[in-house]
C-alpha cells in the first residue's frame, strides 16, 4: 500500500500538469463580420453565445489544435459557423464563440453544442434546431417562431408579445415561459412541451405524436388530439374546444 501512494501522487501531479498545458494552449481569435448579419447557421460542435450590441463582433476561443477546424463565412445577411469536429467527443469547452450583433432575425442549429441568446428585440425571430444540442433564449419579440426537429432541448422566455408559434416534430423538449396573446403549437413527434409558466390569452394546440403538453390559457383553449399524448391546461380558460381522436386525454387545472 505504501508503495502505491507515491505512484498515485505522481499520477495526480502528471494529470495536473497535462491539464495546465492544455489550458495554456487555449487561444482566442477575432474573426471579421459586419452589421448586415441578422441570420446565423450553426453546424457541428460549437457553443455559441449571442448578445445584442451596437458593434458586431465575433470572438472564438478554443484549443490551438481545434481553432482551424471552425470555419466561419458571411454571405449577405447570413453568418455560417461550421465545425469539422462532429464525428467524435472532445472537451466540453473545445470551441466557444461569442457573437455580438445589432439585430437578429433567425438562428438555425444543426449541431450538438449549446446556443445562448439574450438581449434582442424586434418584430419577428425564427429559431430552428435539428441537432442534438440545446438552445436557451430570453428575448423580446412581437412574434416568435420555433421549430425543434432533433433530440435536443429548447428553453424559451419571451416578454409580452403578440404570438408564439411552435413546431415540435422530433424527440426533444421545449420549455416556454413569459406572456403572450396567442400560443400556437404543433406536436407531432416524441417530444413534449412545458408551457406552464407561459401565460397566454388563447392557445391552439395540435397534438398528433407521443409526447405530452402543458399549457396555460386565460380565455380560449382549442385542442386537437390524435396521437397518444395528453394535455394539461392551466388557467381555467372560459372558452374550450376539444377534439380527441386517439388515446390521449385532456386535464383541466
Amino acid at each position: 500500500m505504501n508503495k502505491l501512494l507515491p505512484f498515485g501522487l505522481l499520477f495526480a501531479a502528471l494529470c495536473t500538469l497535462l491539464g495546465r498545458a492544455q489550458a495554456d494552449d487555449t487561444v482566442t481569435e477575432t474573426r471579421p463580420i459586419d452589421a448586415r448579419v441578422t441570420r446565423i447557421k450553426l453546424d457541428g460542435m460549437v457553443d455559441l453565445k449571442l448578445r445584442q450590441g451596437a458593434v458586431p463582433t465575433l470572438t472564438i476561443t478554443a484549443e490551438r489544435r481545434y481553432m482551424g477546424k471552425l470555419a466561419t463565412s458571411q454571405a449577405g445577411d447570413t453568418l455560417h459557423l461550421e465545425s469539422e469536429m462532429r464525428g467524435f467527443k472532445f472537451n466540453n469547452t473545445a470551441v466557444r464563440a461569442v457573437l455580438v450583433l445589432p439585430a437578429l432575425r433567425e438562428v438555425v442549429s444543426e449541431g450538438v453544442g449549446m446556443t445562448d441568446i439574450a438581449g434582442f428585440s424586434g418584430d419577428e425571430l425564427e429559431l430552428t434546431m435539428d441537432g442534438a444540442g440545446s438552445m436557451k433564449v430570453a428575448v423580446d419579440y412581437k412574434n416568435l417562431k420555433a421549430s425543434l426537429g432533433g433530440v435536443g432541448s429548447m428553453n424559451l422566455w419571451v416578454s409580452e408579445n403578440d404570438s408564439v408559434e411552435l413546431d415540435l416534430h422530433g424527440a426533444g423538449h421545449i420549455t416556454l415561459g413569459g406572456r403572450s396573446r396567442l400560443l400556437k403549437a404543433s406536436l407531432g413527434g416524441l417530444g413534449g412541451l412545458n408551457a406552464h409558466q407561459f401565460q397566454v390569452d388563447s392557445v391552439s394546440l395540435d397534438l398528433s405524436g407521443l409526447g405530452n403538453a402543458i399549457v396555460n390559457a386565460k380565455t380560449n383553449a382549442t385542442l386537437s388530439l390524435s396521437g397518444l399524448g395528453s394535455v394539461t391546461v392551466y388557467g381555467r380558460p372560459l372558452n374550450r374546444s376539444v377534439s380527441i381522436d386517439g388515446l390521449g386525454k385532456v386535464s383541466w387545472k
